[in-house]
């Protein structure tokens, strides 16, 4: 089988653990990296064994052959870039936030459309076999009726700490950065659902969201919290409650290794029951989940996701608008 072959614009933190778990994907290719400075992009391409190199994101379409690109640049450039990739009859995966607003979003979404690419919002947390495996205890009814979902991701900035992202002039924000991991939680436990109600507690620093606990109402008297925070640690757990049993992620819910379902004790209202455990000691950082994932959609033609599909991130992000709006935090993208 040919291998798939991947570009990469971004040599940060991210784009490392990147390519680092490529190494796990047979049928992926580490073709080609794009860096701010040729000397940034040589060390990235000789550490992880790039073929070839660029300093210039439109040198790389026009002469690297590829067929996907990965886009891990600070958030407000990924409108240009995907849109780049498109004109070049790539397909994208970017990271997530993916877009600044829905707008930008349905621009990204039409053009892929246009184009007939295939584009994902590069949530790996939706690619893990524990993810997966609680999505199954939840739709085959192992702990009833979901009544709840809890999930915090928050940490304690600092000193050195990649401070543009919460940096308004980047599109950033607690929210955007981290919240956006709860918020698929959330979605994932209610299947995509829309809240009927949101209500919010937060602080802004420099014009950015720093830290909020949200609650969303859904139907049948249903509901979600989750916290987003540049400003306190977390415990890093999700939790799904259900009328029957619940289900515990983490320990790490954005890249769990465990999975555990429990039933409530007849016996002991204050007790529950440990029922059944999923555990996958992965290696390295776990992204090779999401890169097989996405192997394997454009192999099958497919142009979006099935694990967290383009829907999926428009929900998301008309949450996470209307919670801008309400706080007074604007991007330079924005139109409201």
């Amino acid at each position: 089988m040919d291998r798939l072959k991947w570009g990469f614009l971004g040599t940060g933190y991210i784009a490392n653990n990147f390519a680092d778990c490529m190494s796990l994907v047979p049928d992926s290719e580490k073709k080609a990296v794009t860096g701010t400075s040729m000397t940034k992009a040589d060390a990235f391409a000789d550490k992880h064994g790039f073929e070839k190199r660029f300093d210039d994101f439109d040198d790389m379409l026009a002469n690297a052959e590829l067929d996907i690109v990965y886009i891990a640049v600070p958030n407000n450039l990924h409108l240009e870039y995907v849109m780049k990739a498109f004109d070049a009859g790539v397909h994208v995966l970017c990271e997530k936030p993916m877009a600044d607003n829905e707008g930008q979003l349905s621009q990204m979404i039409e053009k892929a459309k246009e184009k007939d690419l295939f584009l994902m919002e590069a949530l790996w947390t939706r690619c893990f076999p524990a993810t997966q495996k609680t999505r199954q205890w939840i739709e085959e009814g192992r702990i009833g009726q979901l009544r709840s979902v809890r999930a915090d991701f928050g940490l304690k900035a600092a000193p050195g700490w990649q401070a543009w992202k919460a940096d308004v002039a980047y599109s950033g924000g607690a929210m955007r950065d981290v919240g956006i991991y709860p918020l698929a939680m959330v979605s994932l436990g209610f299947n995509r659902q829309s809240p009927v109600e949101i209500a919010s507690n937060f602080f802004l620093k420099n014009g950015a969201d720093y830290h909020s606990e949200i609650l969303l109402k859904y139907e049948d008297n249903r509901a979600a919290i989750i916290t987003a925070s540049f400003n306190m640690a977390t415990n890093y757990t999700a939790a799904f409650y259900g009328d029957k049993g619940m289900i515990v992620l983490g320990p790490r819910f954005f890249n769990p290794r465990r999975a555990e379902l429990f039933s409530y004790d007849s016996a002991d209202e204050f007790n529950r029951l440990s029922v059944e455990v999923f555990e996958d000691d992965y290696q390295s950082h776990g992204m090779q989940y999401e890169i097989a994932h996405v192997n394997e959609c454009i192999r099958r033609g497919e142009k979006e996701s099935s694990l967290y599909p383009l829907s999926e991130s428009t929900e998301i992000i008309k949450i996470i608008d209307h919670l801008r709006k309400e706080w007074g935090v604007r991007f330079k993208s924005d139109t409201w």
